[in-house]
């Protein structure tokens, strides 16, 4: 059967304003079915369909579980669910955050990567962090293309210079062009035929199948020691020709800068929990001392006040110097 074609488009911070010029840029007679991935908030209210269809030739609709999706259109994945495509039907997931994000733009590439393989052009616009890079490497991988938006010309160009360490071949566009790039890159296009058995199939088997504590799903390449953000459990490595990413068993998955991004902020809120530990037992010792009943043990009770309080204004000040802030910041 003749594999249908996908663009596949993923953006974070700025990449609404690259969008808008793509869409335009589109033809009306678009072979292929458009997804596309924005980073927005659970519970925000998304317009970003109603802005796609009136800046191009193509009408955009968020997604709807199960419809199939078809050439010509554009699907936005809503807030709050993964956007991925099966049997050239959407499908919405509501499953662990990947890169700290739901939806995320390497769920949705990854996931047309599997559907389409070589017949998939995957987009990636301004954005911070690094979201989309392991996603566009496994369309590369497939076969399919990348192409990414000038990081000179983007409001915040981490994504695209992610997305370009992670396929160095991917094809550099300004923004102006990007959507005619689209269009010649499905014109050059030739359709293969292949059956369903000759598609990728992931693996069946989770942790909860099996009885290996070791256990390490299709294509992870070793387990770690570094702990999951989201939900502390393990962290197995996957290895790519330009990129390593990380996922826990449940499912959260993070590339290499959003992982030190969310270890960074981990880190922070554990050293702030240290902080309210220290003070609370400084308070309590305190207050132990002064109890009619802790005669024998008031001056261990006060020493112990004394050492929590300092350690508690140590780490204050470090948590408060502005250099600290700065590298916080910088991620």
């Amino acid at each position: 059967m003749t594999r249908p074609a996908v663009v596949a488009v993923g953006g974070s911070a700025g990449g609404i304003e690259a969008l808008v010029a793509m869409v335009a840029g589109l033809p009306a007679d678009l072979p292929a079915s458009v997804l596309v991935t924005v980073h927005i908030g659970q519970h925000a209210r998304s317009s970003l369909p109603r802005i796609l269809a009136r800046s191009g030739p193509l009408p955009a609709a968020h997604a709807v579980h199960g419809e199939q999706v078809r050439p010509g259109r554009i699907y936005v994945a809503p807030p709050g669910f993964h956007l991925l495509v099966a049997g050239g039907v959407a499908r919405l997931s509501p499953g662990p955050r990947v890169n700290r994000h739901r939806p995320a733009v390497d769920v949705m590439f990854g996931s047309a990567a599997r559907w389409a393989g070589d017949r998939v052009v995957a987009v990636v616009l301004s954005g911070l962090l690094d979201d989309g890079a392991v996603g566009a490497a496994l369309v590369a991988r497939a076969g399919g293309r990348v192409v990414v938006q000038d990081p000179a010309e983007a409001i915040f160009g981490s994504m695209p210079r992610a997305a370009l360490g992670a396929v160095p071949a991917a094809d550099v566009q300004p923004t102006a062009r990007l959507g005619s790039a689209v269009g010649a890159v499905l014109e050059e296009s030739e359709p293969e035929r292949r059956s369903e058995d000759e598609r990728q199939v992931e693996s069946e088997m989770s942790m909860e199948d099996s009885g290996n504590p070791r256990f390490l799903a299709a294509e992870e390449t070793r387990l770690t020691r570094l702990m999951c953000p989201d939900c502390g459990g393990s962290l197995a490595e996957v290895e790519l020709p330009h990129i390593s990413y990380y996922r826990c068993h449940v499912g959260h998955q993070y590339a290499p800068k959003t992982l030190e991004a969310a270890q960074a902020e981990a880190a922070e809120r554990k050293l702030w929990a240290g902080v309210a530990a220290l003070e609370d037992h400084a308070a309590l010792a305190r207050h132990l001392a002064e109890q009619p009943a802790a005669h024998d043990h008031r001056a261990e009770y006060r020493q112990a006040a004394e050492r929590a309080a300092d350690l508690a204004k140590m780490m204050r000040s470090h948590l408060d110097s502005p250099s600290l802030q700065d590298v916080a910041g910088s991620s």
